[in-house]
């Protein structure tokens, strides 16, 4: 995957608002699975706790106010075959919460948390984006 299509994705979806062709992490699944990166699809099939690595449009970022004042992000994000749930709490935020705001397209590592019958989240460590990802790839 080179840079050429990562920007022709990025003015795409800038421009149209959408993604005509298709996804915008499709042209990269190849490698992002090639480094472990679990899907929305397999996502549902980790037990608590596991160690996870996922990538995703951000859809959504939400930062409600809690009872203790404690403020936490929760991110909901797109990959081709559904959402992601993530949370990312305040020690993290400090670290990784320009990326998350900034940038249309991040990769997670982090802890599945799963809650009720079949809620599934991630609970975020680490943030990259996604050009950060493929300059690794070289």
């Amino acid at each position: 995957m080179n840079t050429k299509q990562l920007r022709l994705a990025q003015l795409e979806e800038k421009h149209l608002t959408v993604n005509v062709r298709s996804h915008p992490l499709r042209p990269f699944r190849e490698d992002l699975n090639s480094k472990g990166f679990a899907t929305s699809r397999g996502l549902r099939h980790k037990r608590d706790g596991t160690r996870v690595k996922v990538a995703g449009r951000l859809i959504l970022v939400h930062t409600p106010p809690t009872r203790s004042g404690v403020r936490v992000m929760f991110i909901t994000a797109e990959d081709e075959w559904g959402l992601i749930d993530l949370v990312l709490f305040p020690k993290q935020q400090e670290l990784y919460a320009r990326t998350v705001l900034s940038e249309r397209i991040c990769l997670f590592e982090g802890l599945v948390r799963r809650v009720g019958q079949g809620g599934v989240s991630v609970v975020i460590e680490r943030v990259l984006c996604l050009e950060d990802f493929l300059r690794g790839l070289k």
